[in-house]
């Protein structure tokens, strides 16, 4: 009887890439340890045991990226001996794979670890070796060819510490091989070839493409050359005979920024996005902040104020509190406000839920606490999910407009520019004012310029004339004074 781990309901995004496996294959785990990390463009999950015993088999390897599937089989935990499940065969059964406890008959399809066809000794292909990802990870970094290595975990499966032990055996340099060299089709590129430090595998695919060894830079064991090195030397000269420029990084994107690009991209195709701006005087919200700062301990920011006003103006304007989907405009009771963050991995998202329920204080408080989160990469998928109108501080940039890109599946962002100078024609005179420059943009298949207009409109009374907060301020002093 063996148990099939698979993936909880994670409330993360439509796909995640398998950033770890906190076990290697072989390793005895127990009912709730983390045994997988996941990462998509909203959060980092854990994915957690369901029961106890040897982790048999994992189906996905390290870098994988997957659709996040609630029941989608991801390892299996059993006993030594015990038979693993086909993989095919599992996503098949799909929401029928019963995950607590599954019990193989012998009619049912299945692949025992020791029965994959791999053939033991040095000519096997390292594709069909059988090793934790740990250990490919490690025999990658350190250039060592898994089909060299023999293995010592359950089925013969090679771990990380027989990666170890193969590179203590040739004292770190045994997959280190002079390239093979031919009397009759030797060249003087050969030649230089020669002596060149290269892996197994690196040999054999600069044979096959013709490369000359002593032209790419390793980056392996003792400066060895690796089959990275002669792919992205490949990649590099493809490049450059295609563009005649000369590449001299490549950045891939990955995990969480990989995950930003295609959702973005995917809006900007799908929904037709319209922005419109306005300049907004905040002189008078300044005046309650130095209030603020006066009579109370709180910290709060002119964001945290600006943020309030968002908040009653979006219950003013449902159909902005709003999402897209399924050819419908949604609107939402609730008002989860997302808030842009530039965070180490990307931009993030995190949410303040339900925001129209709580003061001024406390939406302070929550937005600070999600954004302290996710910048120290200590947020869960909770924080970064089910938002439905998003807020971006472009200020922070020295910016004043952004056509900024809406968040799928809502229907808007507003972004906040830099405080500037501006003029206002006020009892017919032009004063200049502290102000700021709101940009908002829409989909135009739910929200028309005339929706625009309006919400800024509103948004810059509550700015402008912020009574909101003036009563807000009074009623705390109140409650605070016992009055």
């Amino acid at each position: 009887m063996v148990e099939i781990i698979t993936l909880p309901k994670l409330g993360i995004s439509d796909e995640g890439e398998l950033i770890a496996w906190e076990f290697d294959t072989g390793e005895h785990v127990e009912d709730g340890d983390v045994i997988a990390v996941l990462e998509s463009d909203k959060a980092t999950a854990e994915v957690t045991a369901t029961a106890s015993g040897i982790l048999l088999e994992t189906y996905l390897d390290e870098g994988d990226v997957v659709p996040i599937e609630p029941g989608r089989p991801i390892a299996v935990v059993g006993e030594e001996g015990d038979t693993v499940p086909d993989y095919e065969d599992l996503l098949e059964r799909g929401s029928d794979v019963d995950r607590k406890a599954v019990e193989l008959s012998e009619e049912e399809t299945v692949t025992s670890a020791g029965d994959r066809g791999e053939s033991d000794g040095p000519n096997r292909d390292e594709a069909d070796v059988k090793a934790t990802p740990r250990a490919k990870r490690h025999a990658r970094e350190q250039g060592v060819p898994l089909e060299s290595v023999d293995g010592t975990g359950p089925q013969g499966v090679v771990t990380e510490a027989d990666v170890n032990n193969y590179l203590d055996a040739t004292d770190g340099a045994a997959t280190i091989e002079p390239t093979d060299s031919d009397e009759e089709t030797r060249t003087a590129s050969v030649d230089r070839s020669a002596d060149v430090k290269a892996t197994p595998r690196a040999k054999k695919i600069a044979k096959e493409c013709d490369v000359d060894l002593s032209s790419v830079e390793g980056t392996g064991p003792q400066g060895a050359v690796t089959e990275d090195d002669i792919r992205e030397q490949g990649e590099r000269a493809s490049e450059r005979s295609e563009r005649g420029l000369t590449i001299t990084e490549r950045r891939s994107l990955t995990g969480t920024r990989r995950t930003i690009a295609d959702r973005l991209a995917r809006s900007a195709r799908e929904k037709p996005h319209v922005m419109g701006t306005r300049d907004i005087s905040i002189e008078q919200l300044l005046r309650v902040k130095r209030r603020l700062d006066e009579e109370r301990s709180e910290d709060i920011s002119l964001n945290d104020l600006i943020l309030a006003a968002v908040v009653r103006t979006l219950g003013d304007f449902p159909e902005f509190n709003a999402l897209f989907e399924d050819d419908a405009h949604k609107l939402v009771e609730e008002i989860n406000v997302g808030y842009a963050v530039d965070a180490p991995k990307g931009l993030v998202v995190p949410v303040v839920r339900n925001a129209a329920e709580k003061s001024i204080f406390a939406l302070a408080e929550e937005r600070r606490a999600v954004v302290r989160r996710v910048l120290n990469d200590d947020h869960t998928s909770e924080d970064l999910t089910d938002g439905t109108f998003t807020v971006t501080n472009i200020g922070v940039f020295d910016l004043d407009v952004s056509y900024s890109i809406i968040n799928p599946p809502q229907v808007a962002i507003l972004a906040i520019g830099r405080r500037k100078p501006a003029a206002f024609e006020r009892n017919g005179e032009v004063r200049f004012e502290k102000a700021i420059t709101f940009s908002l943009t829409i989909d135009h298949r739910v929200l028309d310029g005339a929706d625009t207009g309006a919400f800024l409109a509103r948004l810059a009374d509550y700015i402008e004339y912020p009574g909101f907060a003036i009563e807000e301020l009074n009623g705390a002093n109140r409650n605070t004074d016992g009055s």
